[in-house]
């Protein structure tokens, strides 16, 4: 290229026609540069002072845009590293829990490979996520169980979900076998004994990435359900203001600990273990839930939230 053709200057009228030919054309710098008998570099120099001057401006029409402020607003507000938000009222014939389970599982397929002991919990939505792993094998990982077992709830018991993520992900399993609460703290002590089980926790606190159902504290929780809490420790509880739970332990909506005699009876990782996990993915949505994951939050219980549109905007009217 001529370098005296690259000093001449440029009417305003060939700029304006300079962005036009390759915002609207779709020509390429090295075709205008051509045209104009000018070095590419000097075409770049002018489309950013084009841009500069206010004669281009450049709008990204994302059909997912208001979802992607919220997520960034979210992340921000709690010091998240991710936020996923899956929009409400989608007419794809499929479950809102099994469209937030289906973005838990494409988030998790992107960074697992990242990682080489995976810790699973327990719930419903969480569930829904390990139904919708697509089958890859993930060299040299593990898959461990971090609280003990509900029972059969749905599929959603944690050694279930263990045992199929493990197997989806071509993973080692260590199942932790022994039920999540136990009659009393001599039993607890006791289990905590055996060599398996404390093989498996001591796994399940070395975990650099774990997946984390939220519950509610109601009586349509899942320790309810699998009939593991009964009235009394649930009046217990509200009187102490839990909102929610993660591996069975709870807290209140300001993510302070609620300790009582259940912890006594509780097998299975502590909050203050679970917050040194490096990556903790919390799945959950729904009014029901929402106390449960802003108390999370704010506990610091969470890296990474995967919701749902009228969640995410409650826990942002609420923050």
């Amino acid at each position: 290229m001529n370098s005296r053709n690259d000093k001449r200057s440029i009417e305003p009228r060939d700029l304006v026609k300079i962005c036009y030919l390759y915002y609207r054309e779709g020509k390429t710098q090295e075709e205008i540069s051509s045209l104009y008998g000018l070095s590419r570099f000097k075409i770049i120099r002018f489309l950013k002072e084009a841009r500069d001057r206010g004669l281009v401006t450049i709008q990204i029409n994302d059909p997912m845009e208001n979802l992607t402020e919220m997520e960034v607003r979210l992340a921000k507000r709690f010091g998240l590293r991710e936020t996923v938000v899956v929009r409400d009222g989608e007419f794809s014939g499929r479950s809102l829990v099994d469209r937030v389970g289906e973005a838990g599982a494409r988030y998790l397929a992107g960074v697992i490979d990242r990682y080489k002991v995976l810790g699973v919990a327990w719930g419903q939505t969480l569930s829904h996520l390990v139904k919708n792993v697509k089958p890859v094998e993930v060299k040299g990982l593990i898959v461990v169980q971090i609280s003990g077992g509900l029972g059969t709830i749905e599929g959603a018991d944690t050694s279930i979900l263990t045992m199929t993520l493990s197997q989806k992900l071509g993973g080692t399993p260590y199942i932790l076998q022994a039920p999540v609460i136990v009659k009393d703290r001599v039993i607890r002590d006791s289990l905590l004994r055996e060599k398996k089980i404390a093989e498996t926790l001591a796994m399940a606190r070395t975990s650099e990435m774990a997946l984390l159902g939220i519950g509610a504290c109601d009586p349509g929780g899942g320790l309810w359900r699998a009939g593991l809490l009964d009235g009394k420790v649930l009046t217990k509880l509200k009187k102490r203001a839990a909102v929610g739970a993660i591996c069975s332990r709870f807290y209140t909506i300001d993510g302070e600990r609620c300790h009582t005699d259940l912890d006594d009876r509780i097998i299975g990782v502590t909050l203050d273990e679970l917050s040194r996990i490096e990556h903790k993915v919390g799945v959950a949505f729904g009014r029901e839930k929402r106390d449960a994951i802003l108390g999370a939050l704010r506990g610091g219980f969470l890296d990474v939230l995967i919701t749902d549109e009228k969640t995410a905007e409650s826990l942002l009217e609420q923050a």
